[in-house]
């Protein structure tokens, strides 16, 4: 019976095929050869020179070239032999610059996406406390070093009777008075701290202790110019950045969530 089945020449035809699979595997002759193929073309050489331009300040030489191609040649290849051994697995390091990456290609339409004044418009709209002018500020201090509140309130008293402003002043690098300063511009010179007590303080008088990280001052705001709502050329730029940055995250959310229903996803102690 096994001498009759051996004769069979389907046995024969299969038994050759294996023979013939098993020698390709061995010796990775039924590799693809296209996926073995390396061709650097003028682009890449162009990209090698331009990287080699920009560092040195300077073209290659002909040698620095062919340097510059070899190692190339040499990356492509231990790329490719890392893929082969899955070396890219469960590597955080290139996980998070493939998610970069991906992130990256998915909101790189929206970046030349150019918003019309009519989208701009109304996202101002919809954001009305986010684009409103600054008051503006015309005020004189006086330093009064790190003193008690009492103690710089009766200071602050005797100014408003007449005293010598000079007479307590303590030296310090900062503006003695500000014309039409906004608030950012007053946070930056005395902090944010100093400047929120501002809108507080009754015009013509001198008004404090008013502190800042510095200590206490005497502050007399001789005029102020009330915040409004700011005109799309004021703040352009401010809203064009801010509707950009709303499109790419809310592609990003829509990217995601295309991407994860083709998913089927647990967490161990999740329902």
């Amino acid at each position: 019976m096994l001498r009759k089945f051996s004769r069979e020449p389907l046995i024969h035809f299969l038994g050759g095929a294996l023979l013939i699979f098993a020698f390709f595997w061995a010796t990775g002759t039924g590799r693809d050869p296209a996926d073995y193929e390396i061709s650097i073309d003028e682009t890449d050489i162009d990209r090698l020179t331009t990287d080699w331009e920009r560092n040195f300040r300077r073209a290659p030489t002909q040698q620095e070239l062919d340097g510059l191609i070899d190692q190339e040649i040499t990356e492509e290849i231990y790329y490719r032999e890392a893929l082969r051994l899955g070396l890219d697995k469960n590597d955080p390091v290139i996980r998070r610059r493939l998610f970069t990456k991906m992130r990256f290609i998915d909101s790189k339409d929206e970046e030349n996406v150019a918003p019309t004044d009519t989208i701009l418009q109304q996202w101002m709209d919809e954001h009305p406390g986010k684009y409103a002018l600054s008051p503006l500020y015309d005020f004189k201090q006086i330093y009064l070093g790190q003193i008690s509140a009492a103690q710089a309130s009766d200071w602050i008293d005797q100014l408003n009777n007449g005293g010598n402003p000079a007479a307590n002043a303590k030296s310090i690098s900062l503006p003695a008075s500000l014309e039409r300063a906004s608030i950012a511009e007053i946070e930056r010179q005395f902090g944010d701290r100093f400047a929120g007590q501002l809108a507080k303080l009754e015009l013509g008088l001198w008004s404090g202790p008013v502190a800042s990280g510095f200590g206490v001052h005497a502050v007399r705001v001789t005029a102020k110019t009330l915040g409004k709502k700011a005109a799309l050329d004021d703040v352009r730029q401010r809203v064009v950045n801010d509707w950009r940055a709303d499109q790419q995250a809310e592609q990003k959310e829509k990217a995601l969530s295309r991407y994860r229903g083709q998913y089927e996803i647990t967490v161990a102690g999740r329902p």
